[in-house]
């Protein structure tokens, strides 16, 4: 039995070729090679001759090289038409590749001339007359665009604007009477903004300050003291004369007389704080005292933290000044009664 292998050679084996040795089998036919027609197809025996009669003859399918039955309209393998020569769809053979006609060669390429356009194919004239003289046109190798420019005399000038027609004054229109507008719905007030923070008290100048001396529950009720706090109630007023004030309590044996005795709080030092001013503003020191001395504002949760012992703190119109267990300190402007002295 004889096969027909991709290339188109007749091998006795049925797995590759005996004269290139390519596989035998589905392989598609070799790229380029033309379908044949079912006038070129040979039914082949087993012993390799070709059978007319068809009696046990087969054919070989020229696309996969499959060996069919000799009156089989398509290939079994691939499903090539042997009726047509139609191959199955999906398994076009590729082109093969064109062979280069391009042979290099050692001679040097040679560049291709510059295209002439029409206009350096024309002929000119070699001369033209110009105010009765015979002058020479440009060369051929200047460019167009080196011409001379024509004559301004000779453009032809732009028509100017016609001047308008005086028209008639219109006649005067009686002025259209105003339509009366509704009144302006009134804007509402807004809220009173928050006073700004470090507003120093002496901004307002005034010639007399004080200082009221509080007891404050919700200052006592965070304070870590078995002394009873006092009852609240109407401050004590300490009129200030000096541009310096020292906060504390008295010591006879010490010498110490604060200008704002604060004697009934023994959790407040001798000389626990001192108030200064220089006309302008006042500022809070701690003088080193055992508990602190704490700043907060009104309005606010007291505050937990001392102010910085030996700096001073200005204090702000809004300001509270917190000493000893229970003692508020306020800071403000004297009444016109206190400072007449009749408070």
């Amino acid at each position: 039995m004889t096969v027909t292998c991709p290339e188109g050679h007749r091998s006795e084996a049925t797995d590759y070729c005996d004269t290139c040795g390519s596989p035998i089998g589905a392989a598609p036919a070799p790229s380029g090679m033309p379908s044949p027609t079912p006038a070129d197809l040979v039914a082949v025996d087993p012993g390799g001759e070709s059978a007319a009669d068809g009696s046990g003859a087969t054919q070989t399918c020229p696309h996969c090289g499959g060996i069919n039955v000799v009156d089989a309209l398509f290939c079994e393998e691939c499903g090539y038409d042997f009726t047509t020569g139609t191959p199955p769809m999906g398994s076009e053979p590729e082109a093969p590749d064109e062979p280069s006609d391009v042979v290099e060669s050692d001679e040097p390429e040679v560049e291709p001339e510059p295209e002439v356009s029409s206009l350096d194919l024309a002929p000119a004239p070699d001369t033209h007359e110009v105010d009765g003289a015979d002058a020479a046109l440009p060369d051929e190798s200047e460019s167009l665009l080196d011409l001379p420019e024509p004559d301004a005399e000779h453009e032809p000038e732009a028509d100017a604007d016609p001047e308008p027609e005086p028209q008639p004054d219109p006649e005067p229109q009686p002025d259209p009477e105003p339509e009366p507008q509704p009144d302006p719905e009134p804007e509402p007030s807004a809220p009173p903004a928050r006073k700004p923070r470090h507003t120093p008290p002496s901004r307002a100048l005034s010639e007399t300050w004080v200082v009221e001396i509080w007891v404050d529950p919700d200052w006592y009720a965070v304070q870590a003291t078995e002394e009873a706090c006092p009852s609240p109630g109407v401050p004590e007023i300490v009129r200030l004369t000096r541009s310096a004030a020292l906060i504390g309590r008295p010591s006879g044996s010490l010498g110490v007389r604060p200008e704002v005795d604060s004697g009934a709080d023994s959790a407040v030092s001798r000389r626990h704080a001192q108030l200064t001013s220089d006309g302008q503003r006042w500022w809070i020191e701690d003088l080193g005292s055992s508990n602190g001395t704490f700043v907060g504002q009104v309005g606010e949760p007291v505050p937990s933290s001392p102010i910085t012992s030996g700096q001073r703190v200005e204090i702000d119109r809004d300001d509270r000044i917190y000493v000893g267990a229970w003692t508020r300190l306020v800071l403000r402007q004297a009444t016109p009664a206190e400072e007449r002295n009749e408070g």
